[in-house]
């Protein structure tokens, strides 16, 4: 062996321990918020608009979708490897099929994950979704649950909870049927070493775009209760998004120009420091018939703000753009969701505050 293969075998040495984190070295992670459509559980197209059923359906279906197959499975795995290239989802209407030691499984998520990993080199892809005691029957529509899954190689969830909030009725509907979910995340160096760190808190509000009270009442809970939340699992983390079906336009109106969404929810958040990354001409985030259903949003506080790569969001629709092409709408709902996925980007950078409460 003469001096220069040498050379070349020390390099290759030093370097493979490496490998499969350098791949990501230095780039900014991708996070994701995505109301999935039932995952596992019955209801896929509820509500019409394309590819859905009722009689506000577009083209006109009488019948639920069925459960995902295994092809679709797959198409889902490709769309976030190839085209979002997520680092981590916050996922809404996932549903607990099975359960296996003290966790809560789904089967579909199953095969997600294990297709990412078989497909992205140098992946590890994990989830989670809130515990529950007994696992629903099949046709259960209300088994749709809030979630997370990332990459283990590129971030680690250091801490997942559901936010001490007992239900209640308040203007006429659930606050909290879905208990929002937090996650505290931490990007993985080059190095192995723990980088930037953020709280993601993922929510998916009770339906209806004219519950604006209700919308109200459940984000001002939210927002008071984080720093709350956080202490109580000995947490000190400053940078906070609040992500998810919000089932609310900020500027709905009528055809005269009405507002038909009361602002306050928007504008309280407004007051406490949160920038929506979700912008108006995005113009729609769900494939309801009119195209005007602007309900899933990115609201990231003054912390957070300071450590995303751009000031807004983008939006993922068949067709590319700010408006996709609606002729691709339905067959797109038929295997991915009725909403569209939406993501953000924060930079890579070292850890610069405290973490925990000593």
């Amino acid at each position: 062996m003469n001096l220069t293969q040498l050379k070349v075998v020390i390099f290759a040495a030093i370097l493979s321990p490496c490998l499969s984190s350098c791949i990501y070295a230095g780039e900014p992670m991708t996070v994701t918020t995505w109301n999935i459509e039932p995952l596992g559980s019955p209801g896929r197209g509820f509500g019409g608009g394309f590819g859905g059923f009722g009689r506000y359906s577009t083209p006109l279906r009488h019948d639920q979708l069925p459960l995902r197959s295994v092809e679709q499975l797959k198409s889902i795995s490709d769309l976030i490897h190839k085209d979002l290239k997520s680092d981590i989802i916050a996922l809404q209407e996932v549903a607990v099929t099975h359960r296996r030691r003290h966790r809560s499984l789904n089967k579909q998520l199953d095969t997600i994950t294990s297709q990412l990993q078989t497909s992205q080199e140098g992946s590890k892809w994990s989830y989670f979704l809130p515990y529950l005691d007994v696992v629903p029957e099949d046709d259960d529509e209300r088994n749709i649950h809030l979630g997370f899954m990332w990459n283990n190689k590129r971030v680690r969830l250091v801490k997942v909870f559901e936010m001490s909030m007992a239900d209640q009725v308040l203007a006429g509907k659930e606050i909290f049927q879905r208990t929002p979910l937090i996650g505290y995340f931490e990007e993985i160096r080059e190095d192995g070493s723990p980088g930037i760190d953020f709280v993601l808190v993922n929510v998916h509000f009770a339906s209806g775009q004219q519950n604006d009270e209700n919308h109200l009442i459940a984000m001002t809970l939210i927002e008071f209760g984080i720093a709350l939340d956080l202490a109580k699992n000995a947490v000190s983390e400053p940078s906070v998004f609040i992500l998810g079906d919000f089932n609310e336009n900020p500027k709905r109106q009528d055809t005269e120009g009405k507002w038909l969404t009361s602002p306050a929810m928007n504008e309280h958040m407004r007051f406490k420091g949160y920038t929506d990354l979700v912008t108006q001409d995005m113009a729609f985030t769900r494939m309801n018939t009119k195209l005007s259903s602007l309900i899933d949003h990115i609201l990231a506080n003054r912390s957070a703000f300071a450590h995303i790569i751009e000031p807004k969001a983008t939006i993922y629709k068949p067709g590319g753009g700010m408006l996709g092409k609606t002729e691709l709408f339905p067959a797109w709902s038929g295997t991915f969701s009725d909403h569209f996925p939406i993501l953000f980007q924060i930079k890579s950078a070292k850890d610069n505050d405290s973490d925990f409460f000593e």
